[in-house]
């Protein structure tokens, strides 16, 4: 969650800063924003910072592409976070 978005803001060579926190018991990523109200969800928080970082090509160029970055991401919250050891996620990710 948070350590992912915070490696991705370095990949992104986006300046460090973000406040991150979870929210609930499965401890979704929150983003607290300056300008406005907090931002939700892997998902939410990964499009923003790609948009933030101007490199809006990592969400696909056509529509097909967004389609699969959208899926993949999807994929990601829902069946890697899902699992419960280790070994799970690598088969998964496998």
């Amino acid at each position: 969650g948070a350590e992912e978005l915070t490696l991705l803001e370095k990949l992104l060579g986006l300046p460090e800063g973000n406040k991150y926190g979870v929210q609930g018991e499965r401890k979704v990523p929150v983003l607290q924003t300056n300008n406005g109200p907090g931002l939700t969800g892997l998902m939410t928080i990964a499009a923003h910072l790609v948009k933030q970082a101007k490199k809006d090509q990592l969400l696909g160029r056509t529509a097909e592409e967004k389609a699969v970055v959208q899926q993949w991401l999807e994929y990601r919250v829902t069946r890697v976070d899902g699992g419960s050891s280790k070994e799970d996620i690598r088969i998964i990710l496998k």
